[in-house]
């Protein structure tokens, strides 16, 4: 049996998982496709500033904004790899604004969930991907997860699989309410003098990344989740790209994407032991938010359920 079973292995869960082995816990990781390869692969990466952000969420996003270069030191350190954590001046215009910040972090999600991935099998961790969780069943002493895979049981499970946990969830008697928002982007790399500073206003985003890539994002289309990238899409965010940023227009487009980002009606994430629960725990509805708030939102779980897990052995 697994001390912590999580359903998810995007970055959230993978997160959460290399907290708790960290920690020697034993930790299992289920994931219904690829590992990173969903929304955390879509991400941007930005460690956004609280002006975009609700208030009740500040303090979270200035903690996890701290631990942020702590995570990426140690993963090098323990996997080799740079998970493009960078710091660089923001420039922001919002409702006829210009808000310029000297330096905010950016993390590179594609690589953090490479070096997440090594770490936790340097460790140990067994991660199970191409597994379809079909219901979870909460006993007194443990979790039983069913899947197409076979069955694992758990001291506890944390739900972590984006739009997919609230269908998960549902099997175990437990309601939350999310909704799917699409959000297209694209990379494009120039040439001469890299873009200085990341670039944000109402209707696009410029990111300029270690590699020489330029992200531009995202468009945000609620209760689409259909899969692929709208040719409009793409020409609306070039569009809004050159009149931020001139000369954008000269770039080589090298790929376009998209994903699926999990929003709740609060605008508030999922975060702790579900209702009339105590073993299934929630991390999920990060929507724009979900790499910003992964260090915090691994740092909360994994201290709760370590504490669960301490009072049983007593």
């Amino acid at each position: 049996m697994t001390d912590h079973i999580i359903i998810g292995g995007g970055v959230i869960g993978l997160t959460l998982a290399y907290s708790l082995a960290c920690q020697n816990e034993s930790v299992l990781v289920l994931e219904r496709g690829t590992c990173g390869q969903e929304t955390s692969r879509a991400a941007a990466g930005m460690l956004a500033t609280d002006i975009e952000l609700r208030e009740e969420l500040h303090a979270l996003a200035a903690r996890s904004r701290r631990l942020y270069p702590l995570l990426a030191r140690r993963l090098e350190r323990e996997t080799g790899i740079d998970c493009g954590y960078r710091e660089q001046p923001f420039l922001l215009k919002r409702n006829g604004r210009e808000y310029v910040f000297p330096s905010v972090g950016q993390i590179d999600p594609r690589r953090l969930t490479t070096a997440l991935m090594s770490a936790l099998r340097k460790r140990g961790v067994s991660i199970e991907e191409q597994v379809d969780v079909t219901r979870i069943c909460e006993n007194e002493d443990t979790v039983r997860i069913e899947s197409n895979e076979g069955e694992w049981t758990g001291r506890t499970v944390t739900v972590a699989a984006g739009r997919g946990s609230q269908a998960l969830l549902a099997t175990a008697g437990i309601s939350i309410a999310t909704y799917g928002v699409k959000g297209e982007c694209l990379a494009v790399r120039l040439a001469g003098e890299p873009l200085p500073s990341i670039l944000f206003d109402d209707s696009v985003y410029l990111v300029p990344k270690a590699d020489g890539r330029i992200l531009i994002g995202a468009t945000e289309l609620p209760y689409d989740e259909t899969v692929g990238v709208r040719v409009a899409g793409v020409m609306s965010l070039l569009q809004a790209a050159e009149q931020l940023y001139p000369p954008i227009r000269d770039a080589v487009i090298e790929e376009v994407w998209s994903g699926i980002r999990p929003q709740t009606e609060s605008g508030l994430p999922y975060l702790g032991v579900a209702d009339s629960s105590r073993r299934i725990f929630l991390a999920t509805g990060h929507h724009r938010h979900g790499i910003l708030l992964a260090p915090v939102t691994a740092e909360i779980l994994a201290n709760t359920l370590r504490l669960i897990q301490k009072e049983e052995v007593r």
